[in-house]
């Protein structure tokens, strides 16, 4: 009720019970109730597994028009182009509490942000690499979608919170969503780049590049043979198993992990939603 589109994150708790009530118990009751580790192996990264193996059945790359793959492309460009920012913030925020997370959010924005000598900002390289295989600019897009909005509102909003523990969850849902959001983006400028008879993969040799930054074990980006996207993910993750060490509570942790993934996954959402409602409206 009161939405134009469906909450994937609400249908899929209603159907993983036990997450659910996992979630619920270590709320309600105020402490952890399992450790880290289950936490992250059974329970968040297997819900985000669900929730994306349904999003890209939604959003069907290989069926998108050009004008609906550039949609998805500038809509998902917003959160890139401030993640570094947000990244620097949530750092300085939580500094005095937990400075060994603060160090792991400041690499990661160092990489995302770019870091003198090495590799450009990921938005940089990105919005150049649009422009030069597909021709599509995304520097200066605005967002069409309320979720769009939402996404950078809460992002921009948990970033400042005076709670460590919700900045914790709220950052591995950021991280642990980046691989499958970064490989569902590249079918879809793949998909554009077919359209648009440019070819994919590799016949987009900067687009290609930047993906393989992302995910790529043996590029240069990588760290000792991981990938940068698991390489944050795996930074991150340490701070919820080590949840007592660092004084993390992991009903926070929940919450900011909740508060993050919802608007994460209802940009997809409402997108794929908006672009059926038209074509449906053109048959």
């Amino acid at each position: 009720m009161y939405r134009s589109f469906p909450s994937l994150v609400d249908e899929a708790l209603a159907q993983a019970t036990h997450t659910r009530q996992i979630f619920e118990q270590a709320i309600s009751e105020g402490r952890a109730v399992i450790s880290g580790e289950r936490l992250i192996i059974e329970h968040l990264d297997p819900l985000i597994e669900a929730l994306y193996q349904q999003i890209w059945q939604r959003v069907d790359p290989a069926a998108l028009t050009a004008e609906q793959a550039r949609l998805y492309i500038g809509e998902l460009s917003v959160f890139a182009r401030y993640n570094s920012t947000l990244l620097l913030r949530a750092a300085d925020t939580v500094r005095g509490f937990c400075p060994e997370l603060a160090q792991e959010l400041t690499r990661n924005y160092l990489e995302e942000g770019g870091e003198r000598g090495k590799l450009p900002a990921h938005y940089v390289v990105f919005s150049g690499a649009l422009i030069a295989d597909l021709g599509f600019r995304v520097n200066g897009w605005m967002p069409r979608a309320a979720s769009t909005r939402s996404l950078v509102s809460m992002i921009d909003v948990l970033a400042w919170s005076h709670c460590p523990s919700t900045i914790l969850g709220m950052y591995y849902a950021t991280e642990a969503v980046a691989i499958a959001e970064t490989r569902l983006l590249q079918a879809i400028t793949d998909r554009l780049g077919v359209v648009l008879g440019r070819g994919q993969g590799a016949d987009l040799p900067r687009l290609h590049d930047y993906y393989r930054m992302h995910l790529d074990e043996e590029h240069e980006a990588a760290t000792g043979k991981v990938a940068v996207e698991q390489g944050h993910q795996d930074g991150i993750a340490r701070f919820i198993r080590q949840a007592q060490l660092f004084g993390f509570l992991q009903p926070q942790v929940i919450d900011g992990f909740l508060q993050m993934l919802t608007p994460f996954v209802d940009q997809w959402v409402e997108l794929s939603t908006l672009i059926d409602a038209a074509r449906d409206g053109k048959d």
